[in-house]
Order: C-alpha cells, then structure tokens, then sequence
C-alpha cells in the first residue's frame, strides 16, 4: 500500500500530537509514504504564515518529512493544488490519499496509475491500515 497524506495531514502531524502524527509515524516505519515538493512548499508557507511563534517547525516538519518517498509534482490545473496533488499521489500509484479536507473527500476515488486511488480521512486511513478505529 502506497499512502499519500495531503498537506494539511503533514501540518497536523508536525504540530499537533494525536491520529495524525500516529498515522505519519506509522507510513514512515512501514516505508509507504509518499509525497511530493508542493506538499512541502504549502506546508513551509503555512507553518510561516500561522505558526511564526514555533520558528522551528519547518525544519521539523522537513525532518519527518525526509521519511516520505519523494514523487514528481503534477503542474495542472494550475490554479487548484488539491486537484494536483491528488493528480500526483494517482500518477504515482499511490493507494489512499488521505486529507481533511472536505471538498476533498468529496470526490471518493480518482483512477490512477496503479488502479483507483481512494480519497480518505486520516480517521478511515487509520482503520485500514491498522485494521481497527483510530484510538485518538
């Protein structure tokens, strides 16, 4: 299982402790994570923008960030980052693609190179890959 966690999943697990942080710690150990250098750039301008008075989140974030295989970014549409990282993590295989994001979850499935990519929350991440509900 390939699973790419979409930025807003990163920033909750570099910042806050609890599921989101788990579910990074647990694709990181099993080697199925995945992202791309978009997630990166969202995440270093909102750690920035929203978090000034932890200065140094972005190099925490870019720390745990060094455990995800690193995929090519999809440039369109360029006015849509979700679209293109879900893009992304389907060119790239990946199997779930895991956000909190609404609109997001919104779309369900998308075809990708390797099959369907499900579109799920970190909540639903969690059941499938440790087979049971999240304890947090």
């Amino acid at each position: 299982m390939k699973v790419f966690l979409d930025t807003n999943v990163w920033l909750s697990a570099t910042i806050f402790s609890g599921l989101c942080e788990e579910l990074l710690l647990q694709c990181a150990e099993r080697g199925c994570l995945l992202s791309s250098p978009l997630v990166q750039a969202e995440a270093h301008e909102v750690l920035r923008r929203k978090f000034a008075q932890a200065p140094l989140a972005c190099a925490l974030f870019d720390a745990a960030w060094q455990a995800a295989h690193l995929i090519e970014d999809v440039l369109e549409p360029a006015d849509d980052n979700d679209r293109r990282l879900v893009a992304a993590a389907a060119s790239a295989g990946a199997t779930l693609f895991v956000t909190g994001d609404k609109r997001v979850l919104g779309w369900k499935q998308v075809e990708g190179a390797s099959g369907s990519l499900r579109l799920v929350s970190p909540r639903e991440a969690w059941g499938l890959l440790m087979g049971g509900p999240a304890s947090h």
